[in-house]
């Protein structure tokens, strides 16, 4: 299987989502916010 090739914003995102799965006992409003930010920003960002 190949590896995929990840960015940097692809990169966040996993690492903020982990982290956010960390506070389940302790909800972070921030950061959901940000996980969602950043997924959207994703989503609409333009491939070159």
């Amino acid at each position: 299987m190949d590896k995929l090739k990840l960015t940097d914003k692809e990169i966040e995102l996993i690492e903020a989502i982990r982290n956010f799965q960390k506070t389940k006992h302790n909800y972070s409003f921030d950061l959901e916010f940000y996980v969602r930010e950043l997924f959207e920003s994703i989503l609409t960002e333009k491939e070159d």
